[in-house]
This record gives structure tokens, C-alpha cells and sequence, in this order.
């Protein structure tokens, strides 16, 4: 009750999902700590997702995948896996994983990278750009997966950000809509791999660029 009064029901739920009960569980304030910024991250995401849909109408605006960029075709691709991987651990009762996969995913896949890439087409390009329109799909996508993903975990969350998903077919509430079942063409391993090669070059040019900041040869490193 204490917890519940001071981070929420989600967090407590979110503490015994994370644990593993093959393992000592265990608690203490540091690991409440822990998780409540990893909800954060979670929610903060699904926060941004929602907040850049709201001209958004996935009957009237969506765009058909075989229209999409590379780079959300990526991003669905990782949804896949991530839905694949979530899927088998809840069948397979292995809730901490689903907490790993749901933190990795928020904190690298999207925020660290795709969201980071494409906020500048959202905020700039005119409302009905069709690159614009492609990236909105993507984000409506991964928002109805993410929300159905956590839902049987963060489950108050889960349904009050479902509330605000755009979509006039959608079910009434996140726990009639079922786990997502992402479709078979997202699953591009030619294009993971070269996302890949590219996202470690990426790194290394972003370590370079650090370390040219530190030494002073330049003022910022992006």
C-alpha cells in the first residue's frame, strides 16, 4: 500500500513483472528507483507517440507499406520482434523479459534512434506531407502494439493511453484488443542487416565525434 500511495499500482505491478521468481526476489527503494524511471520511459514514449498523432486518422491517412521508407520499415520490423519476443514470454511465464524487452526497445529502438531521426519531420513538414503521413503510420502502428504489449503489466496505464489512440475500428478497451499479432511482411532480414552494418558505422562516427569534442577540434558532437 505504501508503494501503490507513493509510485502508483502500475510501478508495483511493473516490480513483480521485472522480478524473477526463480531467482530471491527482491526490494528495496533503490530498486523501486529503478523502475519508476523506467516507466517513465516507457510512458514518456508512448506520451510522444500519442501527442504526434493528433491530426492523425489511420482510416484516411495511412500509408500502404510497400509505400514506406527504409527506415520505417525498420522500425516495423523491430516491432516485430519485439512483439514476437514478448508473445513467447508470456506464454513461457517469463515476465521479467517482457519488462527488458519493453525498457530496451523505448529507451534504443525509438527514442534513442528513430524517433530521434524523424521528429524533425513531424514538426516541420506541412500536416499532409506523405513522408510525414508515412512516419504517423509507423507511430500509430507501434503505439497499438506497445499498448497491447504492456497492457497485462502496466495495466492502468496501458488502458487510459488507449483512450486517446486515433482509430474509429478500435476495441473499446486495451483488454478486448488482444496481444498484437504483427503481420508477416514486417519481417525483413535483408533489411536488418543493413541496418545493422549502418547503425555500427553510425557508432563509431558518433565515438569519433565525442572524442574530436573532447580534444576541442569541434565545438559540438552532432
Amino acid at each position: 500500500q505504501q508503494v501503490v500511495s507513493k509510485l502508483g499500482a502500475d510501478i508495483l505491478r511493473l516490480w513483480v513483472a521485472a522480478e524473477d521468481y526463480r531467482e530471491d526476489v527482491r526490494i528495496s527503494d533503490e530498486i523501486f528507483a529503478t523502475l519508476a524511471e523506467a516507466y517513465r520511459r516507457v510512458r514518456n514514449t508512448v506520451r510522444f507517440l500519442l501527442s504526434n498523432l493528433y491530426d492523425f486518422d489511420p482510416s484516411r491517412d495511412a500509408v500502404a507499406y510497400a509505400m514506406l521508407p527504409e527506415l520505417e520499415r525498420w522500425a516495423l520490423h523491430r516491432t516485430h520482434a519485439l512483439a514476437t519476443r514478448v508473445r513467447e514470454a508470456y506464454e513461457a511465464y517469463e515476465f521479467h523479459v517482457i519488462y527488458h524487452a519493453l525498457n530496451n526497445f523505448c529507451a534504443v529502438d525509438l527514442s534513442s534512434l528513430y524517433l530521434d531521426v524523424r521528429k524533425d519531420r513531424l514538426y516541420c513538414e506541412r500536416a499532409g506531407n506523405p513522408e510525414r503521413r508515412a512516419t504517423q503510420t509507423v507511430l500509430h502502428l507501434v503505439c497499438d502494439a506497445i499498448l497491447r504489449l504492456m497492457a497485462p503489466i502496466l495495466s492502468f496505464t496501458a488502458e487510459e493511453a488507449w483512450g486517446f489512440l486515433p482509430g474509429p475500428d478500435k476495441a473499446a478497451s486495451v483488454f478486448l484488443a488482444g496481444l498484437p499479432d504483427s503481420p508477416a511482411q514486417w519481417r525483413d532480414a535483408a533489411l536488418a542487416s543493413r541496418f545493422e552494418k549502418l547503425l555500427e558505422l553510425r557508432g563509431e562516427v558518433t565515438k569519433a565525434l565525442e572524442e574530436a569534442r573532447r580534444a576541442g577540434v569541434v565545438k559540438q558532437a552532432n
